[in-house]
C-alpha cells in the first residue's frame, strides 16, 4: 500500500539539495509523465508559498504540463497571476518537487487548466537510509531472476529502473513474470558495468501497473534486498558513487 507522501514544501540543505537535484530533460519528462499515468496527489503552493490548491497533473508535452484548475475561482485567478508557483507530488514513495515562473490559465482537451513550463530541474526527496539511482536508458541495467520457464532460458532478465543499497525498482509486460507482493526471489543477478557482478535475493515490496500505451500493461515492482552481503553491498556502493559522479561530471 501506498504511503501519504506529505505535500508540504521541502527547504533542503545544500548537501541534500546537490544529491536530489534532477536537472536531465529526459529524466524530468520521464517522472513526470509516470506522475501523470499514476494520477499522484499534487499540491500547487502560489502566493509566495503562502496558499496551495490539491490538484492533478492532467498531460505532460516537451516543453511543459498542464495540471488541474482548483473548484475555488478567486484561488485561480491568483494562481495566474503569480510569478511563481511551487508543485509537489509523489512517486513510488518519493517526493517530487519543482518551482517555475510563468504559469497561464488555459483549456485543455476542452476543460480548465494551468500551463506550466518545464522546469530547468526538479528534486526527488525521500526519507530513507539509502540513496535512489534512477537508471538511464543509455545504461540498460537489468536484474536476472531465474524462471521456471524452460523457454526463458532459465533466468527472465527485467530492466532495472532505480537501485540503492536497500533494494531496486524493476519494470515488467504482463507475460514476462507474475510478481507476488511479499514472495521472495532468490539467486537473482545483477550485471553492474565496469564493477562486477552481485546475486541477490529479492522481496516484492509494492506493485503498481501503468498504461503508456492502449492495450499496453507495464508493473513496476518496487523490491528490497534480503540479507545483502558485505561483498556485493561494496560492489553496489561503487557502482552508485561512480554514476553520480558522472551524472556531477556531464
Amino acid at each position: 500500500m501506498q504511503e501519504n507522501i506529505s505535500l508540504t514544501i521541502e527547504r533542503l540543505p545544500e548537501q541534500q539539495e546537490r544529491e536530489c537535484r534532477v536537472t536531465s530533460v529526459r529524466q524530468i519528462l520521464s517522472l513526470l509523465r509516470n506522475i501523470s499515468e499514476e494520477g499522484s496527489r499534487t499540491a500547487l503552493y502560489f502566493d509566495g508559498a503562502k496558499d496551495f490548491i490539491m490538484t492533478s497533473l492532467l498531460d505532460v508535452g516537451e516543453k511543459g504540463l498542464w495540471v488541474e484548475q482548483g473548484a475555488d475561482m478567486p484561488k485561480n485567478r491568483r494562481i495566474a497571476e503569480s510569478k511563481r508557483v511551487t508543485l509537489i507530488s509523489s512517486l513510488d514513495q518519493v517526493k517530487i518537487q519543482f518551482s517555475v515562473d510563468g504559469i497561464r490559465a488555459v483549456t485543455h482537451q476542452g476543460y480548465p487548466a494551468f500551463y506550466l513550463p518545464l522546469p530547468a530541474n526538479l528534486y526527488r526527496i525521500q526519507r530513507r537510509e539509502y540513496f535512489r539511482l534512477m537508471i538511464p536508458t543509455s545504461e540498460r541495467l537489468h536484474c536476472a531472476i531465474p524462471a521456471n520457464n524452460p523457454q526463458a532460458g532459465g533466468r527472465i532478465e527485467l530492466p532495472v529502473l532505480d537501485i540503492s543499497g536497500g533494494g531496486i525498482r524493476l519494470s515488467c509486460a504482463k507475460d514476462d513474470i507474475e510478481f507476488v507482493l511479499g514472495q521472495t526471489y532468490a539467486g537473482c543477478r545483477i550485471d553492474l558495468p565496469e564493477v562486477g557482478i552481485i546475486e541477490v535475493t529479492i522481496r516484492v515490496k509494492n506493485l503498481i501497473s501503468a498504461s503508456p500505451k492502449p492495450g499496453q500493461t507495464i508493473t513496476r515492482a518496487g523490491c528490497e534486498f534480503v540479507d545483502l552481503g558485505n561483498a556485493s553491498g561494496i560492489l553496489l556502493q561503487r557502482y552508485v558513487t561512480k554514476m553520480q559522479r558522472l551524472k556531477t561530471d556531464t
